[in-house]
């Protein structure tokens, strides 16, 4: 029984629990978070076990495992050990106990441990000091009880450089007995001179600073070659003065040699990311594994099908023509030797190697000592070699031959890259030289076939002329008939004294008139050429005030039904144009119906996404859609692919111009939609009229009052501008009449001069269409330059897009359509006149 044991056998109880059995020495440590690292169970008796019996587990938290320590004595000097690094030693009484624990806290590699040790006699103040002999004995005992129990190397040393202590671990490691290593120095127990001295060195800092050393040393012993992590510090005796130097030593090989094979492989990287061929990455590879492996000479060798060498790279680390030329020779002789065996060759010294005795001379010759060969295998196959030499014996390492591996594998990988890369840019020449070539072909061709199309197009417009003009022809043939036989009727009942009769002939006459103009606006829709007037417009009060005249227009044999969407958007047309293409289409169902049928009229509101707009050719977005559905002959798909063709008609001669549904094209898309005709042979046809929405609402339509009898004007000047002379003298004539002052001019030079003189003019009438180099829209724009207030009454019977902006006219500008009745023109010039008057 211990000193200890017996103490506390005498040693009364606290309250309310026994006093446990404390064994003389304990040992636990953790790390920077202070996290339990290592704990001993006689560490966890001293600092007292958990109330619930179970065991401390490292990785808890010291002071949650130990309340106990918390403000003690022992945690100040833990935390000042771990701050700076420096031994310290202190007694600490556990709460509770009787006794108290000599405690030494010295700092590790990655926090700090603390041994603690049962006060001997020695601890209390003594009458008289210790013999040298008692303290050199509490030493040993001391170093014994905590530094036994670390799981790395453990030792220290007298101030003589002698070893006073070496922990299991380091003895197995020498391979002596403590007899056979205590009180020896580090070259006495076969430490190479340099390794000697550093620690010599290193002990004497210690002494001399009283602070730890800490670095990392490789060495040799019966485990192989290994690295080892150290730190060694202080012990101070009473007086304060360093007594002794200790240390502790950990292995790290394996995260040495880990950290090298990373720094290989990461300097590689770098090196293939510059590299510009497969040559320059084999350099690469071999000048990585020489400098990881301080190897004189490496090579490195990627084989062919037939084992040839493909790729090589070489690495000398003292660059000489003469030694280069050397070794490569002899890993020429290496290389079929490699080849023979297939296997991994490790030579540590050439005199000592059997497989190096057919060649010894040549190594020496080449200052070769040591050398590795690894043979490169991929999917069985020889695929490459890396030859390693160096210049003194060694001992090949597990890891060293990793590092060769793991390049040289990097190195492939990269090799293959490569190569892909160079097939794939080599593909890709070859795909731009086809398609470069088949770019001139499809050019070639595409050249041909638009030569065909234009000559086919050139043809179908010629035979779109005939069309044209033998329609024009015959319509205009009956109709110029019947206005010149009204004509002449007149003058012979003029000459018979029957003037009573005139009206009749004036009225036949009128009625030719308007049937030509009807058709000369049938030709402007067709040609997308009209001026349109438009405006917001309810379709639905469009379609309910045409109703009755529809009716009128198919007959009874036809039921009409008008289906109206409730809230339906207003859209941006003209009404009267709109009007005529719903007209249009009623009567072109109505002859698909000859025997009678039913003829739908639907308004509806249609959102068009992407897909749907693109199939009707339109933006997405919304729209007024209006149908016009029959349930007649139907067309088969010849007549409906030629449908919207001018001039194309299935009536009997004389019954059709064949305008209707290009007339409805025409408008439809002048005004931002579309058309589509959907029939069935049999079945019917329906025919849908899309409008883009507006978003102002549609006024109400106002009626027109009633023209006031007589003269209107006040003396306000006409400017007339036409080169119909005819045409310019009656409407001269009309506003002479009415109480204007007319003003004319033949071309557009003619009427800028008055527009540029002092005259007054107040309003312009001019055509669109003048000789003289300047048209109506040029006039109008140089005359409002020189008078912004001057208003402007186009009349034309063909407005042109670059005069009319795409059919829009801006304000202070109107349009009056040819031909036209002189009243109208009379309203539309006081209108007018005195929207200027009142807005000014």
């Amino acid at each position: 029984m211990s000193e200890f044991s017996r103490r506390a056998d005498l040693s009364p109880p606290t309250a309310g629990s026994a006093v446990p059995a404390v064994p003389v020495a304990a040992y636990f440590a953790v790390d920077a978070r202070w996290q339990l690292v290592y704990l001993d169970d006689a560490a966890a008796s001293v600092l007292g076990r958990r109330q619930d019996g179970t065991h401390t587990l490292p990785g808890a938290m010291l002071w949650e495992a130990f309340p106990g320590l918390a403000g003690s004595l022992l945690e100040a000097q833990l935390r000042a050990t771990l701050a700076d690094g420096q031994c310290r030693q202190c007694v600490y009484s556990p709460p509770g106990l009787a006794i108290s624990f000599e405690v030494i806290c010295s700092p590790q590699a990655q926090g700090v441990s603390a041994s603690l040790r049962e006060c001997l006699p020695a601890c209390a103040p003594d009458p008289e000091p210790p013999s040298e002999r008692t303290l050199h004995e509490q030493r040993r005992r001391f170093y014994e009880t905590f530094l036994s129990t670390t799981p790395d190397l453990a030792y220290a040393w007298d101030l003589n450089h002698r070893f006073t202590y070496a922990n299991r671990v380091l003895l197995q490691m020498w391979g002596k007995t403590w007899e056979e290593a205590i009180g020896k120095n580090c070259l006495e127990l076969g430490y190479e001179p340099w390794h000697a001295e550093m620690h010599s060195r290193e002990i004497e800092q210690v002494r001399a600073t009283k602070r730890p050393v800490r670095g990392d040393v490789p060495f040799n012993g019966t485990f192989g070659r290994r690295i080892y992590d150290y730190i060694i510090f202080p012990v101070l005796g009473p007086d304060g003065e360093v007594e002794a130097v200790a240390g502790t030593t950990r292995d790290v090989t394996e995260r040495k040699n880990s950290e090298a094979r990373q720094h290989a492989l990461f300097r590689l990287a770098e090196a293939i990311r510059a590299a510009g061929s497969l040559t320059d990455v084999a350099r690469a590879a071999a000048h990585v594994i020489g400098d990881a492996l301080t190897a004189r000479w490496v090579s490195y060798k990627t084989l062919g099908p037939q084992l040839q060498v493909q790729e090589l790279g070489q690495w000398s680390f003292h660059p000489d023509e003469n030694g280069a030329a050397a070794l490569a020779l002899h890993d020429e002789r290496r290389l079929s030797q490699t080849l023979r065996s297939g296997s991994v060759v490790l030579v540590g010294h050439i005199d000592h190697d059997a497989r190096a005795a057919s060649v010894k001379e040549q190594h020496r010759a080449c200052g070769v000592a040591s050398y590795m060969d690894v043979p490169l295998i991929e999917g069985g196959e020889l695929v490459g070699v890396v030859h390693v030499s160096s210049n003194v014996p060694r001992t090949w390492t597990d890891n060293e031959l990793a590092i060769v591996r793991d390049v040289s594998e990097q190195a492939r990988a990269a090799f293959e890259r490569i190569r892909n890369q160079q097939a794939l840019a080599a593909s890709e020449a070859r795909l731009r030289e086809i398609n470069e070539s088949l770019e001139a072909e499809v050019s070639a061709r595409t050249k041909e076939l638009m030569a065909t199309e234009e000559a086919l197009r050139h043809s179908q417009k010629i035979e779109a002329i005939g069309q044209l003009t033998g329609g024009l022809a015959h319509d205009f043939n009956n109709l110029l008939g019947g206005i010149t036989g009204s004509l002449d009727l007149m003058r012979v009942r003029l000459v018979q004294g029957r003037g009573d009769e005139l009206f009749r002939y004036i009225d036949l006459a009128a009625r030719s008139a308007q049937r030509a103009a009807s058709l000369t606006q049938r030709l402007l829709a067709f040609a997308r050429r009209q001026t349109l007037a438009p405006s917001p417009t309810n379709v639905n009060v469009l379609i309910s005030g045409m109703e009755e005249l529809i009716r009128r227009t198919i007959g009874p044999a036809i039921t009409l039904e008008v289906v109206t969407a409730v809230a339906l958007w207003p859209t941006f047309v003209d009404g009267p144009q709109l009007e005529s293409a719903l007209l249009n289409l009623c009567i072109n169902a109505r002859d698909a119906m000859p025997d009678g049928g039913r003829l739908t009229i639907e308004t509806a509101n249609k959102w068009l996404d992407d897909k749907w707009a693109q199939e009707r050719d339109l933006p997405a977005g919304e729209y007024v859609c209006i149908s016009v559905t029959d349930n007649g002959t139907g067309m088969p798909p010849d007549v409906l692919a030629r449908a919207f063709d001018p001039f194309f008609t299935t009536k009997p001669i004389g019954e059709g111009t064949g305008l209707g549904l290009s007339m409805v094209y025409g408008f439809a898309r002048q005004s931002g939609g579309q058309v589509r005709l959907y029939s069935e042979v049999g079945r019917g046809s329906t025919v849908s009229l899309y409008l883009p929405r507006h978003l102002q609402e549609a006024r109400a339509e106002e009626i027109e009052p009633a023209s006031a009898p007589g003269a209107a004007g006040r003396g306000e000047v006409v400017l007339v501008v036409d080169d119909e002379a005819p045409i310019r003298l009656l409407v001269a004539e009309v506003l002479t009449e009415a109480g204007y002052t007319a003003l004319q001019a033949e071309d557009g030079p003619t009427a800028l001069r008055l527009l540029h003189s002092a005259a007054r003019i107040d309003l312009l009438i001019t055509d669109v269409g003048l000789p003289g180099g300047l048209n109506g829209r040029q006039v109008a724009d140089a005359a409002r330059a020189a008078r912004p207030e001057l208003q402007v009454l186009f009349i034309t019977g063909y407005a042109e897009n670059a005069a009319f902006g795409n059919g829009h006219l801006p304000a202070g500008m109107q349009l009056l359509t040819k031909p036209f009745k002189m009243d109208g023109l009379m309203q539309r010039v006081q209108a007018i006149l005195e929207s200027r008057t009142t807005a000014s």
